[in-house]
C-alpha cells in the first residue's frame, strides 16, 4: 500500500497492487488489506484519533517464540504491516535478543504505529499459512 497526498486534493490517492483508489480523510478510513480484514476477525479494531502528522517511535515487546510469525515467510508479513501502516518497523535480529521477548520498534505517524501495533498483535494469533492465504507469496 503507498499512499501519498495528490495536488490539489482533499484526500489521498492510495496505490493497492496497482490499483488506485481515493481515500476520503473527513473521516477515518480503515486501510484496504487482507491482512487487516483478517486480523478484524481476530481482534477488534479501534482506530487511533490522533491524526498528527508527527513522527513518532514505540517500542513493543513479543514472545520471542512469535518473531517468525511477525516475520512472515520472505519477511511476507511484516513487509505488508510496514506497506499497510506506513511506518519504518524494526524487528530485533536473534543475535540481539537476550531472554523471552524480542524487541520491535515502530516508527510513524500515531495512526501508522496503532494500527502496525495492531497488525503485529493480530499476526501472532493467526495461522502459519497466513502469507499463502492472503497471496503474499
Amino acid at each position: 500500500v503507498v499512499a501519498r497526498p495528490s495536488s490539489g486534493s482533499s484526500g489521498i490517492n492510495a496505490e493497492y497492487g496497482g490499483q488506485k483508489e481515493m481515500v476520503e480523510m473527513s473521516s477515518y478510513q480503515a486501510p484496504q488489506s487482507k491482512l487487516f480484514d483478517l486480523a478484524k476477525t481476530l481482534i477488534p479494531f479501534n482506530p487511533n484519533s490522533d491524526s498528527s502528522e508527527e513522527r513518532i517511535t514505540k517500542e513493543i515487546r513479543i514472545p520471542n517464540k512469535n518473531a517468525g510469525m511477525v516475520l512472515g515467510r520472505k519477511a511476507s508479513i511484516i513487509n505488508e504491516i510496514r506497506a499497510t501502516s506506513s511506518c519504518k518497523i524494526n524487528v530485533a535480529k536473534d543475535s540481539e535478543v537476550s531472554g523471552e521477548d524480542r524487541t520491535i520498534q515502530i516508527s510513524g505517524t500515531p495512526r501508522g504505529v496503532h494500527l502496525a501495533e495492531y497488525l503485529i498483535e493480530a499476526v501472532q494469533q493467526m495461522p502459519r499459512d497466513t502469507p499463502q492465504m492472503l497471496g503474499l507469496l
